[in-house]
């Protein structure tokens, strides 16, 4: 036996000194630390005498908390990674059933980012047209981020997830928002886990979008920056033909059989800029002239004049308020304008 009751130790791990105060078998001493007992192993402890004329042992790191003993890792940027797109994946848990087979339990799903763009995201679960879940996350080139986790069963219930997506740093030439829906296709589903389980791969992706989409063309008023360009050039143009008027006026009809000859011949676009000529023209006498108010007749037809007049109004500093009601005499067809 290498050690007897009475013999001075030293544990290994610690470097504390201690006393053997009994044997507890072949393999195992009971010693006292500190006025602790407890049972190590043999191979735990060792005689002190040799470890004295050691050089000194570094002193223990102090005590961290749990986690701390783990290197963080600094983030390494994603330089020249080939970009996939935005997709939706799908992880299935599987379990052995009563039968042997292997059987869907769950499915977790992940939102997967190849790209170089962060994006905030809105995500939505639906389960027959009730909703289940809502999220508003942010997701960081070449990041997952985890959305959910459905049982297999709920597959069922006619499962709807809706996406919508908008860059997380401002860029005009961006669309302002990306709407994306998926739903679960049982068919298509089977088919893919069946193929997943041949070929032993993990998840199934679905591709929501490649890249993202550049701002519309055109507006919402149907015009593209092309038209409103030339739309521009036509009201200048109209402006230096017409003959000067020098007369405000408190009520101004915008129907363009009032306005031209011709204008069975005339475009769209040309009917809208002679009208918006019109109005401007006639806009910035009743400011130059100080008048109260005036009444602008534009009609109802599809709401593109009344709103194109009313996004100028908006910049207009010398206008107090506008409103469209409710008239005896024009009905919804006319804004009625006050100045300040």
């Amino acid at each position: 036996m290498k050690y007897t009751v009475g013999d001075k130790i030293l544990m290994l791990h610690s470097k504390e000194e201690g006393t053997v105060v009994d044997i507890i078998n072949d393999k195992m001493v009971l010693v006292e630390v500190g006025g602790a007992r407890f049972p190590v192993y043999m191979d735990q402890i060792d005689f002190p005498y040799f470890h004295r004329f050691m050089k000194k042992q570094a002193p223990l790191p102090p005590k961290r908390t749990p986690g701390e003993e783990i290197r963080r890792e600094k983030p390494v940027p994603h330089v020249n990674r080939p970009e996939r797109g935005v997709f939706l994946t799908m992880l299935p848990v599987w379990q052995t059933d009563a039968f042997g087979d292997d059987v869907v339990e769950d499915m977790k799903f992940h939102l997967s980012n190849e790209t170089n763009r962060a994006y905030t995201f809105r995500f939505e679960i639906w389960l027959n047209n009730t909703l289940f879940l809502e999220l508003k996350q942010e997701i960081f080139p070449f990041q997952h981020n985890y959305l959910a986790d459905l049982e297999f069963d709920q597959l069922n219930d006619n499962p709807r997830f809706e996406f919508s997506f908008s860059p997380k740093e401002t860029d005009l030439k961006l669309a302002a928002a990306l709407v994306k829906t998926w739903k679960v296709k049982p068919k298509q589903l089977f088919q893919q886990l069946e193929t997943l389980k041949q070929q032993e791969k993990a998840t199934i992706e679905y591709l929501l979008f490649d890249k993202y989409p550049y701002r519309q063309e055109k507006d919402d008023y149907g015009f593209t920056p092309v038209e409103k360009k030339k739309l521009s050039t036509l009201t200048s143009f109209q402006s230096l033909k017409e003959n000067a008027r020098v007369d405000a006026k408190y009520e101004i009809d915008l129907h363009i059989d009032r306005l031209a000859d011709n204008w069975r011949d005339l475009s769209p676009l040309e009917i809208v800029a002679i009208q918006l000529n019109e109005f401007q023209h006639y806009l910035d006498l009743a400011i130059t002239q100080r008048q109260h108010s005036m009444i602008v007749i534009h009609g109802v037809g599809t709401g593109r004049l009344r709103d194109e007049l009313h996004e100028i109004l908006k910049t207009v500093p010398e206008v107090k308020f506008f409103v469209n009601q409710y008239h005896p005499f024009y009905g919804y067809g006319a804004t009625e304008i006050f100045f300040k």
